[in-house]
């Protein structure tokens, strides 16, 4: 199935796999307002339906994204009468709305896929942090250039690299603004496969099969239960540990995984 109704994006689901295509390749897919708030819906739209078990998210053409569309920030950085900038009230009101969408990622119950086919800087790299996995082409580069124009990363980069790389390489990668090739993120825990440019599709494409494919009552509960443990101490994350695994031992998908490993069979998992 595939939604026409988007004019900065492309929303398909096949074979119960969401994939969004960021699609403004004439500017490397550069954010605006109207991409996000369409990113944002279509993120919603994958999230309640019960047909959609994966998400990926890609860009179409030669940049994943490039991040704010920095043809317009001039415009913005300059009142409407040419010299005084807005106040700062008004640029972070601006940025929340962003914000959202990096937000709206993370709310996501299910695995989501960056299917990284070329830059992805600046908040393109947020974007690609904020998923569960990342796939990067060969030859594509990813990194934070925020300070390569003044600027501080505020779409999320403080708070996904430190978890990713470490924070030494964080804060290198945030005050240099340096773009890593595929080998330098792999290497840095900064991605966590890199495949050849032509076959990347294929690969995310095998990568979401297989997920979906698997239970996802318990795929959702340990996505949830690995993100909360980075801020729980032990005793909390055993807590939610022994709630969500009583209410997969209940399951239906449970006694599904038990037939179906009693008769040699792959089994076929339906989240409940």
């Amino acid at each position: 199935m595939i939604d026409d109704g988007y004019t900065d994006i492309a929303y398909e689901v096949t074979d119960r796999v969401a994939t969004i295509t960021l699609d403004r390749p004439e500017v490397m897919n550069a954010m605006t307002q109207g991409l996000v708030a369409q990113t944002i819906e279509a993120l919603d739209d994958a999230n309640t339906d019960p047909e959609v078990l994966v998400v990926i998210i890609t860009g179409r053409g030669r940049a994943f994204s490039a991040g704010g569309d920095v043809r317009g920030l001039g415009d913005r950085a300059v009142g409407p009468d040419g010299d005084l900038p807005p106040t700062a009230f008004q640029r972070r009101a601006w940025l929340r709305r962003t914000q959202r969408m990096i937000l709206a990622i993370s709310a996501v119950e299910k695995p989501t896929i960056a299917a990284i086919n070329g830059v992805a800087a600046g908040g393109g790299c947020d974007i690609a942090l904020a998923c569960d996995m990342r796939i990067m082409a060969e030859g594509a580069r990813i990194g934070e250039i925020f300070a390569r124009i003044g600027l501080f990363p505020g779409t999320g980069g403080t708070w996904f690299l430190p978890r990713l790389v470490g924070v030494e390489k964080a804060l290198e990668l945030i005050w240099t603004g340096d773009l890593v090739d595929a080998a330098e993120a792999l290497r840095i825990g900064l991605v966590g496969r890199v495949v050849p440019a032509d076959s990347l599709e294929a690969e995310v494409s095998a990568m979401a099969a297989k997920l979906a494919k698997g239970p996802p009552l318990a795929i959702s509960l340990a996505k949830s239960a690995v993100y909360r443990s980075l801020n729980d101490d032990l005793v909390a994350a055993l807590d939610y540990a022994s709630t969500a695994e009583a209410i997969t031992l209940t399951s239906e998908d449970h006694l599904e995984g038990i037939r179906a490993f009693r008769d040699k069979r792959e089994p076929v998992f339906k989240g409940r």
